[in-house]
C-alpha cells in the first residue's frame, strides 16, 4: 500500500475526531423519566438533586405499588412518586395504592393522562396533560417573538407565600378534574381568561391537587415535565419543584419507574456508562482508532511465504499400465507371459498353499487345483501344459496364444 493511503486514513481519523469535538450537543426531547437519562426530559439530574436534598432518603425503583406494599414499604410513612406519560394501574395496584394511602403514606402521581376509572371507584378523578414536547413549536414562537407562557400559581402555604411561575406553554399540562363527592385542595392552579374559554368570564383551573385518603394523601398533577432534568435546572421552575417536594418533608421518598414508557427500563450497562462520560467515551474512540491503525500497519506479511507441499500422488497403477502398454507395443509376449505366470503361481501359493512350480508334485498339485476349482482335471492340466510349452518354446509367441494362455490362468484364479 502506498503512502497516500496512509495519509488518507490518518486524515480521516483526525477529521472524525475534530468533528466530534466541535459537534454541538444533540438533545432528545422525548419524555423518558429515566433515572439514567441526562436528556432534558430524563431524570438523571432530578434524581441526583433529590438524593442530596432529601435527608430522610431518596430511592428509585422499578417496583409497582403492589410489590412495594407487599414488601412492607407502607408500614412506616413513606412518600411515593410516579412520573409518566400515562398511568395504567391494575386492580392489584389499585388495592395496594389504597392500602398505602390509608396507612398514612403520601403518593404523588404526575402524569399526562389518567382516566376516571384508573383509581379506586370512589375517586372520580381524571388528568389531562401533554405527553409530547414540540421544540419546533418553541422555535417558531421565538422567531415570531410571541413565546406563549402559562402562569402557574402556587397559593399561600406556610412557610411559603403565594407566587406565580411562568412556564413555556409547550411543556405544561391542561387540567385536573375532580368530580363527585371527592374533596381536594388545589396546590397549583392557572387562570383561564374569558378569551381562552367558552364562558363569559375567566376561571381558575387546577393543575396539581391533593386528596385526603384515610391517614394518607394523594397528589395528582398534570405537569410531569416539570419534574425532569429541564424542570429542576430551569431557574423559573426549580423553585416550584422544590415547593412541591416540600410536601414530603421528613419522609423517605420512593420514585417508581414501573408505570412509565418502556424506555424507562433500560439498564445502565457498563458500555452505556462509558459512552455517557466524555473522557471515557474518547478513551474508547482512541483505543479503537489505535487498534485500526495497528491492524492496517501490521496486517502485512512479515516473513517469507511458506510453500505448500503437496502429498505425492500414488501413480503405481499408471506405471503398471504404462509398462504393459510398452510390452504390448513391442510384442515382448514371452516376458509378459513369464510375469503373468509368476503372479499366477504366487497367487495359488497364497490362496491354496499349492506350489505349482514344484515339478515332482505336479500331478498331485493339478488334482488339488481341480478339486478346489471344480474344474475337470484334464482341463487344468491342459491349461498348465500350454503355459509351460509357450514359456519353454523358442518361437515368437503370437498375441492370440498369449491371450489364450492368460485367459486360462485367470479362469483358474477366478474359480478358487
Amino acid at each position: 500500500m502506498n503512502k497516500k493511503f496512509w495519509f488518507f486514513v490518518v486524515g480521516f481519523l483526525v477529521f472524525v475526531f475534530l468533528l466530534e469535538w466541535n459537534a454541538p450537543s444533540k438533545f432528545v426531547w422525548d419524555p423518558t423519566f429515566n433515572h439514567y437519562d441526562k436528556q432534558p426530559f430524563g431524570c438523571a439530574v432530578f434524581d441526583s438533586l433529590m438524593e442530596k436534598s432529601t435527608p430522610a432518603g431518596y430511592e428509585v425503583t422499578r417496583k409497582t405499588f403492589s410489590q412495594l406494599e407487599r414488601e412492607g414499604y407502607g408500614k412506616k410513612p413513606h412518600a411515593f412518586l410516579v412520573l409518566s406519560n400515562g398511568v395504567e394501574l391494575t386492580e392489584t395496584d389499585i388495592r395496594a395504592l389504597d392500602k398505602l394511602l390509608k396507612n398514612g403514606n403520601k403518593v404523588f402521581i404526575a402524569t399526562s393522562y389518567l382516566m376516571p376509572d384508573s383509581l379506586n371507584p370512589d375517586l372520580d378523578v381524571s388528568v389531562y396533560g401533554k405527553g409530547v414536547f414540540s421544540p419546533l413549536q418553541v422555535q417558531n414562537s421565538i422567531k415570531n417573538q410571541s413565546i406563549p407562557y402559562d402562569t402557574l400559581v402556587f397559593p399561600r402555604q406556610l412557610p411559603y407565600q403565594e407566587k406565580e411561575y411562568h412556564v413555556y406553554s409547550a411543556m405544561t399540562g391542561s387540567y385536573v378534574v375532580v368530580e363527585g363527592k371527592v374533596t381536594c385542595d388545589t396546590l397549583v392552579k392557572s387562570w383561564v381568561s374569558e378569551e381562552d374559554s367558552d364562558s363569559t368570564e375567566g376561571y381558575w383551573e387546577p393543575r396539581i391537587v391533593s386528596i385526603k385518603r384515610g391517614k394518607g394523601e394523594l397528589f395528582l398533577s398534570c405537569e410531569p415535565l416539570l419534574m425532569t432534568n429541564y424542570g429542576i435546572l430551569d431557574t423559573e421552575t426549580n423553585e416550584l419543584v422544590f415547593r412541591l417536594m416540600s410536601q414530603f418533608r421528613g419522609l423517605p421518598i420512593i420514585r417508581s419507574e414501573a408505570y412509565g414508557p418502556e424506555t424507562e427500563f433500560e439498564t445502565n450497562t457498563p458500555l452505556r456508562f462509558w459512552l455517557q462520560n466524555e473522557p471515557l467515551r474518547w478513551a474508547i474512540y482512541l483505543t479503537l482508532g489505535g487498534l485500526l491503525l495497528f491492524c492496517i500497519f501490521y496486517a502485512r506479511r512479515r516473513q517469507r511465504v511458506i510453500p505448500v507441499v503437496e502429498e505425492p500422488a500414488n501413480r503405481s497403477l499408471e506405471f503398471v499400465k504404462l509398462i504393459g502398454t510398452l510390452y504390448h507395443q513391442k510384442h515382448i509376449n514371452s516376458d509378459l507371459l513369464q510375469k503373468k505366470y509368476s503372479y499366477f503361481a504366487e497367487t495359488l501359493r497364497r490362496m491354496t498353499m499349492i506350489d505349482i512350480e514344484d515339478v515332482e508334485s505336479r500331478k498331485e498339485n493339478i488334482a488339488q487345483i481341480a478339486i478346489r476349482t471344480g474344474m475337470p482335471e484334464a482341463e487344468v492340466r491342459m491349461i498348465l501344459d500350454r503355459v509351460d510349452r509357450y514359456l519353454q518354446g523358442n518361437d515368437e509367441l503370437k498375441d492370440t496364444a498369449l491371450r489364450k494362455a492368460i485367459d486360462g490362468m485367470d479362469m483358474i484364479i477366478n474359480k478358487l
